[in-house]
């Protein structure tokens, strides 16, 4: 039978490994929750479209470090703008896309560097397809860290 001693120290043990595990966590939220630092996004698109036009959506990426490459791994649209049209071609194309159900937006892998001071575009090519007015986040990311921006087009119908 373990003496009190030894039940005090395995507790201890325990508590500090139970604290360590929560302060790492809390850590990697406060570094994920930080913006990309040194970068510039800019998004352009109409603010307003008629049912049936084809428009593009440009979100250029601006790293204005002075020495450090941005590694761009996804760009994320909010379906919640999306909801209002179709998709109907990016460039430069993306290495795969996927719906992200947690965050409500559709997500692009492009997995690209861009150098020191250098920017780089990507040009959805969108379809209104409904009337209404859409608005959404339009997130870069690096890694896990990300800009936000808003995107917002208000669609007519055809006259």
């Amino acid at each position: 039978m373990p003496s009190k001693k030894t039940i005090v120290w395995g507790c201890g043990i325990v508590t500090l490994v139970c604290l360590a595990g929560i302060a790492a966590v809390v850590l990697f939220l406060v570094y994920a929750w930080q913006d990309v630092k040194g970068v510039v996004v800019t998004v352009n698109g109409p603010t307003d479209a008629a049912v049936g036009q084809t428009f593009d959506l440009n979100v250029t990426v601006t790293n204005e470090r002075p020495r450090k490459i941005l590694a761009l791994s996804d760009i994320d649209i909010a379906e919640e703008y999306l909801a209002g049209f179709t998709v109907s071609a990016i460039e430069p194309r993306p290495k795969s896309s996927t719906h992200v159900p947690i965050a409500g937006s559709r997500s692009f892998t492009f997995g690209v560097q861009i150098p020191p001071g250098a920017a780089r575009s990507f040009t959805f090519r969108l379809r209104a397809e409904k009337a209404g007015l859409y608005r959404g986040d339009v997130d870069v990311y690096e890694g896990v860290r990300c800009i936000t921006e808003m995107a917002q087009t208000s669609v007519q119908e055809k006259e």
